[in-house]
């Protein structure tokens, strides 16, 4: 039989590239980028060249598993779910049903039809509050800085960085990230292009990443000391009259709040406490406000560290004071494919940041979720499992998610999964966390199912949508994600509330996926004569509309002087100057450890695929050079980190591109049952890190970027790289 090449986009992470796949008598044998799709361009990164490892992977799960004395048995889907349903039953009998949580990580939102926005409606249905997503383990700032500057959600996606003078990313590097930081889409060609076309670039990061490397200016700020750095570059900007007067006095509240709230982050100060030179804070603020347009992004570097909410509220203060918030070159919308175009004179979202549910740990609340569904604090699920009492969750499932390695306290965490009275993981590999199933349903690869990219909806840089067809057959033994949740309903005699589903019988992946987007204005049979997708409306983003009208504050200002951000950042002033890598004298760390990404895995997915394991089948732990010689160590040595928290082996690779008392270590490796040396399964960042200590006390999530930790000698040994 011929080999037959079918049109797709790629679901390894949330960006979904065009793809094209070569099928050979129903087998997966190659992949490469779509150069007729009009968004990616024929662009794909590593990760995505790795699907055909993925799908025809040995240890990929092609039948469901269930945990017979300690040992994973096949067992056939029916009667796994038949199963499982019994045991839900008794649990919510017995416990009620919050006892019952759904975790949704990475992989569980690249399905448009069992995605969380699906998920939410079952356990709306079960009447549990139960959702949990990796959104709140590492952007909740996100949702937390929209509150307080615009006081609703802001229909913004990407920057309009085709127009734009200037752009400014804040520890994030998008083109490996490929993050809402920039046109995610073949982000290396978009960036190489408005650099090509006279952008000026400037870079706020501990780590001279592939951006940094390009800036124009780059500020290497010490891990954990970016609010004293953005509140300098305000009083910068202000002292110097650079902010865009007009556009203050339209549409901002709180001016001079602000003003009084930076005055003493001078210089001197902010030079000393950040290490980035007085001239560079100069240079980096003028080249970002005297520019005629442009944007500052966020990424998850700054979102897990040090006063994550604080951080992110003062980089938008910046973009609000520079006057860059629905003008041309700055931060524009879309009106997505499956969207309605805004009404005029579109009024505030009526969507607050808080759900109105209250975590039984340490107080913090429900947020209301990025895409439609409220979800709880994932930091706090750990201990809503131990901790007993009404609502204590007795059953989690856990949809494309691996909470044993993105958690953190690890131990605690694996305590928590081993206590539960039923884990259920939906996956295509025994995960870390599916270790401590009772059962793993084995799901169906992307490739063996209908999809849309329901997630980028509104964050293309364009307004794209397309629609796929299974490429192959699954595996007999597999299951999709929604038709787990719809079977496992019916079993509890519940349905999800989603209106224009059929009546009377379980409904198709596609008639989900148009239920959940009845209001769009594109038809999927106008999505299906399209293979490689196509655009719906003008390459160009669309201004006017939302400042002032969709702001949520009364005044219908960007508040730019809100007092409870002023309230943190004198906090921030009264802080003790850092010595080394401590936050108090009391403390004796000599360095904070960042996190960053691996352009070869996502999050904890990938490392078991060739493409990884030929390059480096560990997260190594980057040591600039100085520290390396002035501590005795050797390139590839083996050391323990030590956070005073927790203790793990790591190894060092010497690196030009982190400063002196800084190490980088990226999170997501090191499955903690794996009796495999580090060399060979890495290191677990998030056994180092307490969800206790130095927590956010409004989302509740954990310090993990910019954390102080130690290193010392252990073995001696060293390891030597791939070539």
């Amino acid at each position: 039989m011929a080999v037959e090449t079918k049109k797709t986009f790629c679901r390894f992470c949330h960006v979904f590239c065009g793809m094209e796949v070569d099928v050979d008598d129903g087998k997966v044998v190659d992949v490469r980028g779509d150069h007729d799709n009009p968004i990616s361009e024929g662009y794909t990164c590593p990760k995505g060249r790795s699907e055909v490892d993925r799908i025809n992977h040995s240890e990929r799960l092609l039948s469901c598993q269930k945990r017979v004395e300690g040992q994973l048995q096949h067992v056939d889907t029916t009667a796994a779910l038949d199963e499982i349903g019994e045991r839900l039953k008794a649990i919510i009998a017995e416990h009620g049903p919050h006892s019952v949580a759904v975790y949704s990580g990475c992989g569980g939102h690249r399905t448009a039809a069992g995605g969380p926005w699906f998920v939410g409606k079952w356990l709306e249905a079960l009447g549990s509050r139960g959702m949990y997503t990796s959104y709140t383990i590492d952007s909740p700032a996100l949702s937390i800085a929209t509150g307080w500057l615009f006081g609703a959600p802001m229909p913004f996606g990407s920057p309009d960085i085709d127009n734009s003078e200037v752009a400014m990313y804040v520890a994030t590097n998008p083109t490996v990230s490929h993050l809402w930081t920039m046109p995610q889409s073949n982000p290396s060609t978009r960036l190489k292009n408005s650099l090509k076309n006279g952008m000026k670039l400037v870079v706020i990061d501990p780590r001279k990443c592939d951006v940094a490397r390009r800036a124009d200016v780059h500020l290497q700020v010490k891990p954990g000391e970016d609010a004293t750095l953005l509140a300098a570059m305000i009083k910068v900007i202000i002292d110097n009259d650079w902010y865009d007067h007009n556009y203050v006095d339209a549409y901002c509240s709180g001016f001079e709040k602000l003003k009084a709230s930076v005055v003493d982050f001078d210089l001197d100060y902010a030079a000393a406490r950040t290490t980035v030179p007085k001239e560079t804070i100069i240079e980096g603020a003028k080249v970002f406000a005297t520019a005629s347009s442009g944007a500052a992004q966020t990424g998850t570097g700054l979102h897990m560290a040090a006063h994550q909410n604080l951080c992110v509220f003062l980089v938008w203060v910046i973009n609000a004071i520079c006057g860059r918030y629905d003008r041309r070159g700055g931060m524009t919308r879309i009106t997505g494919a499956l969207s309605q175009p805004l009404p005029e004179n579109m009024g505030p979202l009526p969507i607050p940041t808080f759900s109105g549910e209250v975590s039984r740990i340490r107080g913090i609340r429900g947020m209301s979720g990025l895409f439609g569904y409220n979800e709880m604090p994932t930091n706090t699920l750990t201990d809503e499992i131990l901790t007993p009492g009404e609502g204590q969750v007795k059953a989690l499932i856990v949809n494309g998610g691996n909470p044993a390695l993105v958690f953190s306290n690890t131990e605690r965490t694996v305590e928590a999964l081993k206590s539960l009275d039923l884990l259920v993981c939906l996956d295509l590999f025994e995960s870390a966390t599916a270790r401590y199933a009772d059962y793993i349903m084995a799901v169906k690869h992307p490739f063996e199912r209908n999809d849309i990219p329901h997630m980028m909806n509104m964050f293309y840089p364009q307004p794209f949508m397309q629609y796929t067809d299974k490429l192959v057959e699954p595996p007999e033994g597999t299951i999709e994600e929604w038709d787990f949740f719809w079977e496992i309903g019916e079993r509890l005699g519940i349905r999800a509330a989603i209106p224009g589903l059929p009546e009377g019988r379980k409904p198709e992946a596609e008639e989900i996926m148009q239920a959940l987007n009845a209001n769009s204005r594109t038809p999927f049979e106008d999505l299906k004569e399209n293979p490689s997708g196509k655009l719906y409306g003008d390459r160009e983003t669309e201004v006017g509309g939302v400042i002032p009208n969709m702001i949520g504050h009364a005044d219908r200002r960007i508040a730019v002087g809100n007092p409870e951000p002023m309230a943190e950042l004198r906090e921030v002033r009264a802080e003790p100057m850092p010595v080394a890598g401590s936050y108090s004298p009391d403390k004796d760390f000599e360095f904070r450890a960042i996190t960053y990404r691996m352009p070869e895995v996502y999050c904890t997915t990938g490392h078991n695929l060739p493409r990884a394991e030929k390059k480096r089948p560990y997260n190594p732990v980057l040591i600039s050079p100085e520290d390396l010689a002035a501590h005795g160590f050797a390139d590839g040595e083996c050391v323990i980190v030590d956070s005073g928290f927790g203790q793990q082996e790591g190894i060092l690779e010497v690196s030009e591109d982190v400063a002196s008392g800084t190490l980088g270590i990226a999170h997501g490796w090191g499955d903690p049952a794996d009796d495999r040396p580090v060399e060979e399964k890495g290191t677990n960042v998030q056994a180092l890190i307490p969800a206790h200590e130095r927590y956010d006390r409004v989302t509740g999530l954990a310090q993990q970027s910019a954390y102080p930790v130690n290193l010392r000698k252990h073995e001696g040994r060293i390891i030597a790289r791939s070539a």
